[in-house]
């Protein structure tokens, strides 16, 4: 795959591309349905395929106070569309500057002069340009004019459920991590650095590696049964997230033991994916009593991932 992150850097434009364009936070089921529509339209015309999304998210810039926390870092969009299989992925550099651009100059210039499309799939709610004064009609009277045609791609539901980012936002913050796995056709996980933590699950007997995640979606808090990428290998765990009610806490914390598991992994970078949610957070009376329960969710979560297949986390 190709990445574009400057289109001044271009050395040789395009002649024939089929692209689609969006934000496509999380790379849902939709998101991969259309790319692979335009992959497959790419393949029988003999052109490059080719998704053109921004850096930044625009809300970013134009309105922070209605930006969403995004599903997705950086990194991980970028191994999703090469998994899929895009021949180039554009990345444009959202600014203040860019967003003055009309409609027409962004088509014209970029879409076609630069890129070279000969097809756009896009989604019936897309909109674009100066004031997001563009939108499929838009798009449409443009291709008329510069020989490009436009697709208009229905929503993708799964089971009657309309698929979006929003919906799954929401799922996350409600804990509900199999159901938001559903619609994004893979388990959800977030990366961090681990960092030293108090100590005290060691003193407990069950040691645990503290995340510091980059992303900005953390499911609610609670126990989940999770596996943890560290090293290009996959391990089985249980994974807390809250306050720690029961020491007084008052800080958000990420918690993961890690079944058989004895390795110094201070300051590298993990991947967490949350398998299913044991049960919600809470505070104990004694340390005796949340030592228990600890044992009684390492139980649940070896029986919970010994029912699942050892490589689900890998995306896509």
């Amino acid at each position: 795959m190709i990445l574009i992150t400057d289109l001044g850097h271009i050395d040789k434009k395009f002649d024939r591309s089929v692209i689609t364009l969006g934000n496509f936070d999380g790379v849902h089921l939709g998101h991969q349905e259309l790319v692979r529509m335009v992959i497959r339209r790419a393949r029988e015309t003999g052109a490059a395929s080719m998704v053109v999304t921004f850096r930044p998210h625009p809300l970013k810039i134009l309105a922070p106070e209605k930006c969403p926390p995004l599903i997705s870092i950086y990194e991980e969009k970028i191994k999703l569309f090469e998994r899929l299989g895009i021949d180039v992925l554009v990345k444009i550099p959202f600014t203040v500057e860019f967003s003055a651009m009309t409609p027409e100059d962004f088509v014209k210039n970029i879409l076609c002069d630069t890129l070279g499309a000969q097809e756009i799939f896009v989604g019936c709610n897309y909109r674009f340009g100066r004031a997001r004064k563009g939108d499929v009609q838009t798009l449409r009277r443009l291709g008329e004019q510069y020989g490009f045609t436009v697709r208009e791609v229905e929503q993708v539901s799964l089971g009657g459920e309309v698929i979006s980012s929003t919906k799954i936002r929401t799922l996350l913050r409600e804990g509900e991590v199999e159901h938001a796995a559903r619609l994004l056709g893979r388990i959800y996980a977030i990366t961090g650095i681990v960092v030293k933590g108090d100590g005290r699950g060691k003193g407990l007997g069950f040691p645990t590696a503290n995340i510091a995640p980059k992303h900005a979606i953390i499911p609610s808090d609670g126990v989940y049964a999770v596996r943890l990428s560290v090293r290009d290998r996959l391990y089985d765990g249980i994974a807390n997230i809250g306050m720690r009610p029961t020491f007084n806490k008052k800080v958000l914390a990420i918690e993961v033991h890690v079944f058989d598991f004895d390795e110094d992994i201070y300051g590298e970078d993990i991947s967490l994916y949350f398998i299913r949610k044991i049960r919600e957070e809470k505070k104990f009376k004694n340390v005796d009593a949340l030592v228990d329960q600890i044992r009684s969710d390492i139980e649940i979560a070896k029986d919970i991932l010994a029912s699942r297949p050892s490589d689900e986390a890998v995306p896509i």
